[in-house]
């Protein structure tokens, strides 16, 4: 079914006022049709990949203030088992952590469900759950931590390699190539080593702690297989990108439990219909980052609405 297209042609017949109450009540409609067939209460996590305007203190990342978001879409559940549609480009591993501890604290039972990208530090929360719904459509992406350096994020494992590089072939080859290695070592301070180092820790631990603990915490060796699920996703030297897809066969090849969106026709259909409406209210609005729940939730972070200045008055001409 060409869901996005009927949306499209369904919006060009309408104001723009119109459009917007027409994408407030398909949405709402699809996230009751969406509870109905689970039986399960449902949190709606979307962030827009194209928009984030730091400067204003407006991320589309995972961070600090999603906390605050999920404290309010959290409260009022009396169910312990919940679903989490997740559309996220990742963030703070430390941020997903925090928010991690707090749905847990609150649910015995959590399902995420990727209509299309969780990556990143999404994926080390998606990783938190019980099980992933996805389908041909969704993908996670490897776990190997960033480390922003003057305004760019580079993969921590390239640093520390080149500096393992760097030490094995001066330890070969004597003192005299180390000033063909100085600018390497002059680029970057000793302590971003032990950054890098400390970064890849902490996702390959978060990673282990929360598969053992919940996704694969009825199987044999659970914290074996799980150490081994969390090493894989952060080899970057496998991935060699930190885009790279990870598609539902990769996911179940690597031992995930996932749950295969094409097995229940109508779940997958009005899944992604709310994905897709909420894509298009993303593009036609200046929301960066949209949380919502099935009890009436509904938050925001946008960017601001940037006013024109106001024209200078021409000077009164004089009269003739």
């Amino acid at each position: 079914m060409q869901i996005f297209q009927q949306l499209l042609n369904e919006l060009n017949k309408l104001s723009p006022a119109d459009q917007l109450n027409f994408i407030d009540n398909f949405r709402k409609e699809r996230i009751k049709e969406i509870t109905e067939i689970t039986g399960r209460d449902l949190i709606v996590y979307v962030a827009d990949f194209k928009k984030s305007a730091p400067q204003f203190g407006i991320t589309n990342s995972i961070t600090w203030e999603d906390k605050t978001l999920f404290s309010d879409l959290i409260d009022g559940f009396d169910n312990k088992e919940i679903d989490i549609f997740i559309h996220s480009p990742g963030g703070s591993a430390e941020a997903t952590e925090s928010l991690v501890s707090l749905l847990r604290e609150n649910f015995d039972n959590i399902r995420f469900i990727v209509p299309n990208m969780a990556k990143s530090a999404a994926t080390m929360m998606v990783l938190s759950g019980d099980e992933i719904l996805m389908d041909d459509r969704s993908e996670l992406g490897p776990i190997d931590p960033q480390i922003q350096i003057n305004g760019n994020f580079v993969p921590a494992q390239t640093i520390i390699d080149g500096f393992e590089e760097a030490k094995e072939i001066i330890k070969d080859s004597g003192p005299e190539i180390l000033p063909a290695y100085m600018p390497l070592l002059n680029k970057y301070d000793l302590h971003i080593l032990q950054i890098c180092n400390n970064a890849r820790e902490l996702s390959e631990k978060l990673a282990t702690k929360w598969l053992e603990k919940y996704m694969l915490k009825s199987e044999d060796n659970a914290h074996t297989k799980a150490s081994e699920i969390a090493k894989k996703l952060s080899d970057h030297k496998k991935y060699l990108s930190h885009g790279r897809p990870i598609k539902i066969k990769d996911a179940k090849d690597l031992g995930l439990k996932v749950k295969d969106l094409r097995t229940e026709d109508d779940l997958r259909d009005k899944t992604w219909a709310l994905y897709c409406v909420i894509e298009l209210l993303l593009d036609r609005s200046p929301i960066v980052k949209l949380c919502e729940n099935n009890k009436g939730v509904f938050l925001l972070k946008q960017l601001p609405i940037q006013t024109p200045p106001p024209q200078p008055t021409p000077p009164e001409q004089p009269k003739q």
